[in-house]
Protein backbone atom coordinates (compact mmCIF):
# COMPACT_ATOMS: atom_id res chain seq x y z
CA UNK A 1 0.00 0.00 0.00
CA UNK A 2 1.50 3.32 -1.07
CA UNK A 3 1.43 6.25 1.31
CA UNK A 4 0.42 9.59 -0.22
CA UNK A 5 3.30 11.52 -1.72
CA UNK A 6 4.02 15.21 -1.36
CA UNK A 7 4.06 16.99 -4.72
CA UNK A 8 6.17 20.08 -5.43
CA UNK A 9 6.88 22.21 -8.46
CA UNK A 10 10.33 22.61 -10.00
CA UNK A 11 10.54 24.99 -12.94
CA UNK A 12 7.28 23.66 -14.31
CA UNK A 13 8.07 20.04 -13.45
CA UNK A 14 6.22 18.06 -10.80
CA UNK A 15 8.23 16.20 -8.18
CA UNK A 16 6.36 13.62 -6.11
CA UNK A 17 7.97 12.32 -2.91
CA UNK A 18 6.59 8.99 -1.74
CA UNK A 19 7.41 7.23 1.50
CA UNK A 20 8.42 3.59 1.20
CA UNK A 21 6.71 0.77 3.06
CA UNK A 22 7.82 -2.84 3.27
CA UNK A 23 4.87 -4.05 1.18
CA UNK A 24 5.20 -1.45 -1.61
CA UNK A 25 7.35 -3.29 -4.15
CA UNK A 26 6.99 -0.56 -6.79
CA UNK A 27 8.42 2.23 -4.63
CA UNK A 28 11.15 -0.07 -3.33
CA UNK A 29 12.24 -0.89 -6.88
CA UNK A 30 12.25 2.82 -7.77
CA UNK A 31 14.26 3.69 -4.65
CA UNK A 32 16.65 0.85 -5.41
CA UNK A 33 17.11 2.10 -8.98
CA UNK A 34 18.20 5.56 -7.79
CA UNK A 35 20.47 4.07 -5.13
CA UNK A 36 22.22 1.86 -7.66
CA UNK A 37 22.71 4.70 -10.14
CA UNK A 38 24.39 6.79 -7.44
CA UNK A 39 26.49 3.88 -6.13
CA UNK A 40 27.82 2.98 -9.56
CA UNK A 41 28.66 6.63 -10.23
CA UNK A 42 30.23 7.61 -6.90
CA UNK A 43 31.44 4.47 -5.10
CA UNK A 44 31.31 1.50 -7.50
CA UNK A 45 33.43 -0.58 -5.13
CA UNK A 46 30.72 -0.44 -2.45
CA UNK A 47 28.55 -3.54 -1.97
CA UNK A 48 25.13 -3.12 -3.58
CA UNK A 49 21.87 -3.32 -1.70
CA UNK A 50 19.02 -5.48 -2.95
CA UNK A 51 15.24 -4.94 -2.98
CA UNK A 52 14.97 -7.77 -0.45
CA UNK A 53 17.41 -6.11 1.93
CA UNK A 54 15.49 -2.84 1.62
CA UNK A 55 12.21 -4.59 2.50
CA UNK A 56 13.81 -6.20 5.55
CA UNK A 57 15.21 -2.86 6.75
CA UNK A 58 11.81 -1.23 6.37
CA UNK A 59 10.06 -4.06 8.18
CA UNK A 60 12.55 -4.28 11.05
CA UNK A 61 13.66 -0.97 12.58
CA UNK A 62 16.35 -0.69 15.22
CA UNK A 63 15.12 0.42 18.65
CA UNK A 64 15.29 4.14 19.26
CA UNK A 65 14.99 4.91 15.55
CA UNK A 66 12.18 5.98 13.26
CA UNK A 67 13.18 5.63 9.63
CA UNK A 68 11.33 7.49 6.87
CA UNK A 69 12.62 6.44 3.45
CA UNK A 70 11.34 8.19 0.32
CA UNK A 71 11.70 8.03 -3.44
CA UNK A 72 11.29 11.15 -5.59
CA UNK A 73 9.57 10.86 -8.97
CA UNK A 74 9.42 13.41 -11.75
CA UNK A 75 6.80 12.70 -14.39
CA UNK A 76 6.70 9.13 -13.07
CA UNK A 77 10.45 8.56 -13.37
CA UNK A 78 12.61 7.96 -10.25
CA UNK A 79 15.13 10.79 -9.98
CA UNK A 80 16.16 10.91 -6.33
CA UNK A 81 15.73 9.58 -2.84
CA UNK A 82 15.79 11.01 0.66
CA UNK A 83 16.06 8.82 3.75
CA UNK A 84 15.35 10.37 7.15
CA UNK A 85 16.33 8.95 10.52
CA UNK A 86 14.61 10.30 13.64
CA UNK A 87 16.06 9.21 17.01
CA UNK A 88 13.22 8.52 19.44
CA UNK A 89 14.95 7.83 22.76
CA UNK A 90 17.87 10.29 22.80
CA UNK A 91 19.29 12.99 20.50
CA UNK A 92 15.75 14.26 20.15
CA UNK A 93 16.82 17.55 18.56
CA UNK A 94 18.59 15.77 15.69
CA UNK A 95 17.47 14.61 12.27
CA UNK A 96 19.84 12.48 10.19
CA UNK A 97 19.23 12.25 6.46
CA UNK A 98 20.72 10.89 3.26
CA UNK A 99 19.84 12.81 0.08
CA UNK A 100 20.80 11.50 -3.35
CA UNK A 101 19.90 12.50 -6.90
CA UNK A 102 20.44 10.25 -9.91
CA UNK A 103 23.56 11.67 -11.67
CA UNK A 104 21.57 12.08 -14.89
CA UNK A 105 19.23 14.58 -13.22
CA UNK A 106 21.57 16.68 -11.11
CA UNK A 107 21.77 20.48 -11.25
CA UNK A 108 18.07 20.73 -12.06
CA UNK A 109 16.82 21.85 -8.64
CA UNK A 110 15.84 18.38 -7.42
CA UNK A 111 18.28 18.39 -4.52
CA UNK A 112 16.93 21.72 -3.26
CA UNK A 113 13.37 20.41 -3.39
CA UNK A 114 14.35 17.31 -1.43
CA UNK A 115 16.16 19.44 1.15
CA UNK A 116 13.02 21.58 1.52
CA UNK A 117 11.16 18.34 2.20
CA UNK A 118 13.71 17.40 4.90
CA UNK A 119 13.20 20.80 6.52
CA UNK A 120 9.45 20.26 6.57
CA UNK A 121 9.86 16.89 8.29
CA UNK A 122 12.23 18.51 10.80
CA UNK A 123 9.65 21.19 11.57
CA UNK A 124 6.87 18.61 11.94
CA UNK A 125 8.99 16.68 14.46
CA UNK A 126 10.55 19.62 16.36
CA UNK A 127 14.07 18.83 15.14
CA UNK A 128 16.57 21.69 15.10
CA UNK A 129 19.82 20.06 13.93
CA UNK A 130 20.18 18.47 10.49
CA UNK A 131 23.00 16.01 9.80
CA UNK A 132 24.07 14.32 6.58
CA UNK A 133 27.14 13.12 4.68
CA UNK A 134 28.75 13.11 1.24
CA UNK A 135 31.55 11.43 -0.70
CA UNK A 136 35.07 12.86 -0.92
CA UNK A 137 38.15 12.04 -2.96
CA UNK A 138 41.49 10.98 -1.51
CA UNK A 139 44.87 12.01 -2.98
CA UNK A 140 46.40 9.29 -5.10
CA UNK A 141 43.14 7.38 -5.50
CA UNK A 142 40.41 7.54 -8.18
CA UNK A 143 38.55 10.84 -8.01
CA UNK A 144 35.00 10.74 -6.64
CA UNK A 145 32.14 12.99 -7.65
CA UNK A 146 32.02 15.64 -4.90
CA UNK A 147 28.75 17.23 -6.00
CA UNK A 148 27.25 16.34 -2.63
CA UNK A 149 29.92 18.29 -0.77
CA UNK A 150 29.44 21.31 -2.99
CA UNK A 151 25.69 21.11 -2.43
CA UNK A 152 26.10 20.88 1.35
CA UNK A 153 28.32 23.93 1.46
CA UNK A 154 25.97 25.89 -0.81
CA UNK A 155 23.02 25.02 1.45
CA UNK A 156 24.73 26.42 4.56
CA UNK A 157 25.91 23.18 6.16
CA UNK A 158 29.17 23.08 8.12
CA UNK A 159 31.64 20.28 7.46
CA UNK A 160 32.70 18.18 10.43
CA UNK A 161 34.26 14.80 11.17
CA UNK A 162 35.78 13.60 7.88
CA UNK A 163 35.97 9.81 7.66
CA UNK A 164 38.06 7.43 5.56
CA UNK A 165 36.88 4.09 4.24
CA UNK A 166 39.49 1.34 4.15
CA UNK A 167 39.34 -2.17 2.70
CA UNK A 168 41.09 -5.40 3.61
CA UNK A 169 41.60 -7.80 0.69
CA UNK A 170 41.64 -11.15 2.45
CA UNK A 171 43.58 -12.87 -0.34
CA UNK A 172 46.50 -10.52 0.28
CA UNK A 173 46.66 -10.78 4.08
CA UNK A 174 50.26 -11.12 5.29
CA UNK A 175 50.06 -14.03 7.72
CA UNK A 176 53.53 -13.36 9.12
CA UNK A 177 52.60 -9.79 9.99
CA UNK A 178 49.42 -10.92 11.72
CA UNK A 179 51.33 -13.55 13.69
CA UNK A 180 53.88 -10.99 14.89
CA UNK A 181 51.14 -8.54 15.87
CA UNK A 182 49.35 -11.26 17.82
CA UNK A 183 52.44 -12.24 19.80
CA UNK A 184 53.13 -8.61 20.63
CA UNK A 185 49.54 -7.98 21.73
CA UNK A 186 49.34 -11.13 23.83
CA UNK A 187 52.48 -10.10 25.70
CA UNK A 188 50.74 -6.90 26.82
CA UNK A 189 47.39 -8.49 27.68
CA UNK A 190 48.28 -10.54 30.75
CA UNK A 191 45.32 -10.81 33.09
CA UNK A 192 42.72 -10.84 30.32
CA UNK A 193 40.98 -13.76 28.65
CA UNK A 194 39.28 -13.83 25.27
CA UNK A 195 35.63 -14.66 24.64
CA UNK A 196 34.10 -15.20 21.20
CA UNK A 197 30.53 -15.60 20.01
CA UNK A 198 28.20 -15.43 17.02
CA UNK A 199 25.12 -13.23 16.94
CA UNK A 200 23.41 -13.22 20.36
CA UNK A 201 25.65 -12.12 23.24
CA UNK A 202 25.97 -14.60 26.13
CA UNK A 203 23.95 -13.62 29.20
CA UNK A 204 27.04 -13.14 31.35
CA UNK A 205 28.44 -10.56 28.90
CA UNK A 206 25.36 -8.58 27.88
CA UNK A 207 25.63 -5.96 30.62
CA UNK A 208 29.26 -5.32 29.73
CA UNK A 209 28.30 -5.03 26.06
CA UNK A 210 25.60 -2.48 26.87
CA UNK A 211 28.01 -0.43 28.98
CA UNK A 212 30.73 -0.34 26.33
CA UNK A 213 28.24 0.35 23.53
CA UNK A 214 26.86 3.33 25.44
CA UNK A 215 30.39 4.77 25.68
CA UNK A 216 30.85 4.96 21.92
CA UNK A 217 29.89 8.62 21.45
CA UNK A 218 31.86 9.60 24.56
CA UNK A 219 35.06 7.78 23.63
CA UNK A 220 35.15 7.84 19.82
CA UNK A 221 36.19 10.98 17.89
CA UNK A 222 33.02 12.90 16.96
CA UNK A 223 34.43 16.21 15.72
CA UNK A 224 31.89 19.02 16.11
CA UNK A 225 28.87 16.78 15.62
CA UNK A 226 26.12 17.55 18.12
CA UNK A 227 25.50 13.95 19.14
CA UNK A 228 24.60 12.83 22.65
CA UNK A 229 25.58 9.43 24.10
CA UNK A 230 22.97 6.72 23.60
CA UNK A 231 22.12 5.03 26.87
CA UNK A 232 22.03 1.35 25.98
CA UNK A 233 20.74 -1.24 28.43
CA UNK A 234 20.45 -5.01 28.18
CA UNK A 235 16.86 -4.88 26.90
CA UNK A 236 17.83 -2.50 24.11
CA UNK A 237 20.84 -4.64 23.20
CA UNK A 238 18.61 -7.70 22.92
CA UNK A 239 16.18 -5.81 20.67
CA UNK A 240 19.09 -4.79 18.45
CA UNK A 241 20.23 -8.40 18.16
CA UNK A 242 16.72 -9.46 17.16
CA UNK A 243 16.57 -6.80 14.43
CA UNK A 244 19.95 -7.91 13.11
CA UNK A 245 18.70 -11.50 12.79
CA UNK A 246 15.48 -10.36 11.13
CA UNK A 247 17.48 -8.37 8.59
CA UNK A 248 19.70 -11.32 7.72
CA UNK A 249 22.79 -9.83 9.35
CA UNK A 250 25.34 -12.18 10.91
CA UNK A 251 27.78 -10.95 13.53
CA UNK A 252 31.06 -12.30 14.85
CA UNK A 253 32.39 -10.79 18.08
CA UNK A 254 35.50 -11.17 20.19
CA UNK A 255 35.85 -9.61 23.61
CA UNK A 256 38.48 -9.36 26.32
CA UNK A 257 37.43 -10.03 29.92
CA UNK A 258 39.45 -8.71 32.85
CA UNK A 259 39.99 -11.86 34.87
CA UNK A 260 40.28 -10.16 38.25
CA UNK A 261 36.95 -8.35 38.02
CA UNK A 262 35.10 -10.35 35.37
CA UNK A 263 34.43 -7.07 33.50
CA UNK A 264 34.18 -7.01 29.72
CA UNK A 265 37.01 -4.61 28.94
CA UNK A 266 36.93 -4.55 25.12
CA UNK A 267 35.12 -5.98 22.13
CA UNK A 268 35.00 -5.80 18.36
CA UNK A 269 32.57 -7.00 15.69
CA UNK A 270 32.53 -8.07 12.06
CA UNK A 271 29.19 -8.29 10.27
CA UNK A 272 28.06 -9.83 7.00
CA UNK A 273 24.76 -10.27 5.17
CA UNK A 274 23.51 -13.55 3.79
CA UNK A 275 22.87 -11.93 0.38
CA UNK A 276 26.48 -10.77 -0.03
CA UNK A 277 28.72 -13.79 0.54
CA UNK A 278 31.81 -11.95 -0.75
CA UNK A 279 31.62 -8.93 1.55
CA UNK A 280 31.76 -7.98 5.25
CA UNK A 281 32.05 -4.89 7.46
CA UNK A 282 34.49 -4.33 10.30
CA UNK A 283 32.30 -2.63 12.88
CA UNK A 284 32.92 -0.97 16.21
CA UNK A 285 36.03 -1.73 18.25
CA UNK A 286 36.01 -0.22 21.73
CA UNK A 287 38.22 -0.54 24.79
CA UNK A 288 37.14 0.66 28.23
CA UNK A 289 39.35 3.64 29.18
CA UNK A 290 40.20 1.89 32.47
CA UNK A 291 41.79 -0.97 30.53
CA UNK A 292 43.73 0.84 27.83
CA UNK A 293 47.45 0.33 27.38
CA UNK A 294 47.21 -3.48 27.14
CA UNK A 295 46.89 -3.75 23.33
CA UNK A 296 43.37 -5.08 23.78
CA UNK A 297 42.07 -3.33 20.66
CA UNK A 298 44.69 -5.04 18.52
CA UNK A 299 44.18 -8.38 20.26
CA UNK A 300 40.42 -8.60 19.85
CA UNK A 301 40.55 -7.43 16.22
CA UNK A 302 43.19 -10.04 15.34
CA UNK A 303 41.38 -12.89 17.04
CA UNK A 304 38.02 -11.85 15.63
CA UNK A 305 39.50 -11.72 12.14
CA UNK A 306 40.85 -15.23 12.62
CA UNK A 307 37.45 -16.49 13.79
CA UNK A 308 35.65 -14.78 10.94
CA UNK A 309 37.95 -16.11 8.24
CA UNK A 310 37.54 -19.65 9.55
CA UNK A 311 33.73 -19.45 9.59
CA UNK A 312 33.13 -17.29 6.49
CA UNK A 313 35.73 -18.50 3.95
CA UNK A 314 33.82 -17.13 0.93
CA UNK A 315 34.24 -13.51 2.03
CA UNK A 316 36.79 -11.69 -0.12
CA UNK A 317 36.89 -8.18 1.36
CA UNK A 318 36.16 -6.40 4.63
CA UNK A 319 35.37 -2.68 4.64
CA UNK A 320 35.50 -0.25 7.53
CA UNK A 321 35.18 3.48 8.25
CA UNK A 322 37.22 5.50 10.75
CA UNK A 323 37.17 9.15 11.68
CA UNK A 324 40.21 10.69 10.00
CA UNK A 325 41.45 11.85 13.42
CA UNK A 326 41.20 8.40 15.02
CA UNK A 327 44.91 7.72 14.62
CA UNK A 328 45.01 4.83 17.10
CA UNK A 329 42.37 2.70 15.35
CA UNK A 330 43.67 3.65 11.90
CA UNK A 331 47.14 2.45 12.89
CA UNK A 332 45.74 -0.92 13.97
CA UNK A 333 43.71 -1.32 10.79
CA UNK A 334 46.63 -0.46 8.55
CA UNK A 335 48.84 -2.94 10.38
CA UNK A 336 46.24 -5.59 9.61
CA UNK A 337 46.36 -4.62 5.94
CA UNK A 338 43.40 -2.26 5.47
CA UNK A 339 44.06 0.28 2.71
CA UNK A 340 42.22 3.56 1.90
CA UNK A 341 39.52 3.50 -0.76
CA UNK A 342 37.63 6.78 -0.43
CA UNK A 343 36.51 9.37 2.10
CA UNK A 344 33.27 10.82 3.40
CA UNK A 345 32.41 14.18 4.90
CA UNK A 346 29.80 14.66 7.63
CA UNK A 347 27.65 17.78 7.46
CA UNK A 348 25.65 19.62 10.09
CA UNK A 349 23.30 22.59 10.17
CA UNK A 350 21.22 24.18 12.90
CA UNK A 351 17.79 25.43 11.92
Amino acid sequence: MRRPGRPGTLAGMTLTITRLTADDSTSIEQWFHVTEQVRKHEVPHFPPMTPRSVRLMLAHEFPGRRNLWHVALRDGEPVGRVDINLPTEDNLKNLFFSLEVDPRFRRQGIGRQLLDFVRSVAADNARTVLMSHSTLSLPGLPARDEAGSAFGAAMGFSSTLPEVQRRLELASVDEAVLADLLVSAQAKAEGYRLVQWRDDTPDDLIEGMAYLDSRLVTDAPMGDLQVEPELADTARMRRIEQVERDRGRMTWRTGAVHEQTGQLAAFTAITAYDELPWHAWQQITIVDPDHRGHRLGTLVKLENLRLFRAEAPRVEVIDTFNAAENSYMIAINEQLGFRPMCAAQNWQREL
